[in-house]
């Protein structure tokens, strides 16, 4: 198995100044691993259970949507079921709908998920905890091996409230993918280089670099603005790409992951080359699913289309390198 994805399985619903949407099929892990799934079944020599994905839904997540994960080419016998009702979340984006309002959120089953990993995802080449209580991220790690490396996402909840065991995490795992503000909130430093080296040398966690080093790549996004990455003694910069058709920002970070990942795992030796290449993937993937409402904009993605924007994209890259 290239990529485990640990995370929550969801239905949304959104509002945006465009569209709206009910009880849409969303969730970290189903962003993240249809993502992963689509480039891992066009770049893997072998296709078959490349993405293995582990989660809880409730009695009421549809078969059909288990069957439209399926045909992703998605291995879901990680998918546990509970009794009770699927993680749910409602929200609006608004103006620059750089940011969600958050009108509720009812954790369901997703409230008393204890991850069970199945026996043949175990030793994937990469392991992703997507966002999640960093004690349940723990859990994962404890019962993964990769081959590569481990990934983690979080959020500024985790970081207000639980620092000591977030910190546990960053110092478990080889990369973190978090967004500039939860950067400069973890840092106390509002400049990025400075906070995410802090990060990473383990100075701006729980106990300090005595306590041990934190993730040596580190991957900053920064939404329109693009993406920076800190890996070794490397800092790597890139533009988003340009698109005025902005539907529905949500699920971005995750599509973004799991197209970085995937590429990523397929990887002999991760270098900055490798670490660029995968990270433009990322970038132009993201695009794409903020175009639709929920996950629509990677789901329907065909490999023309998205090639031709990967031209456009590395067009624009070589143009401002110049």
């Amino acid at each position: 198995m290239k990529l485990l994805i640990v995370g929550s399985l969801a239905y949304d619903s959104i509002k945006t100044e465009q569209n709206s949407v009910e009880h849409t099929l969303g969730g970290s892990a189903i962003y993240a691993g249809i993502s992963a799934a689509k480039h891992l079944n066009k770049i893997s020599k072998d296709s078959t259970n490349n993405v293995g994905i582990v989660g809880v839904i409730g009695t009421d997540f549809l078969d059909s949507d288990l069957d439209r994960l399926t045909k992703q080419g998605l291995d879901i016998k990680g998918i546990q079921k509970e009794e009770g009702l699927t993680f749910r979340w409602s929200g609006s984006y608004s103006g620059d709908m750089s940011q969600a309002i958050t009108h509720s959120t009812d954790l369901n089953v997703f409230e008393s998920f204890l991850p069970k990993v199945p026996d043949d995802f175990k030793k994937p080449d990469i392991t992703f905890c997507a966002n999640m209580h960093p004690l349940i991220q723990s859990s994962v790690l404890d019962q993964s091996k990769p081959h590569k490396f481990s990934a983690v996402d979080s959020m500024n909840l985790w970081i207000n409230n639980t620092p000591d065991e977030l910190s546990m995490i960053l110092r478990r795992v080889e990369m973190a993918i978090l967004n500039s503000d939860e950067v400069k909130m973890l840092a106390g430093c509002d400049n990025l280089i400075e906070a995410g080296n802090s990060i990473r040398t383990g100075k701006a966690l729980s106990g300090g670099q005595k306590e041990g080093e934190g993730p040596n790549m580190l991957i900053i996004k920064k939404g329109g603005e693009g993406v920076l990455a800190l890996f070794n003694k490397s800092v790597i910069e890139l533009p988003a790409f340009p698109t005025s058709k902005i539907i529905d920002p949500t699920g971005c970070g995750d599509s973004f992951a799991g197209a970085l990942l995937a590429h990523l795992s397929i990887k002999s030796n991760i270098d900055k080359e490798a670490l660029t290449n995968s990270l433009i993937h990322a970038n132009v993937t993201a695009s794409f699913t903020i175009e639709e409402m929920g996950v629509g904009g990677i789901e329907n993605l065909n490999n023309e289309t998205y090639e031709h924007r990967l031209s456009k994209y590395l067009e624009l890259i070589e143009d401002e390198s110049i």
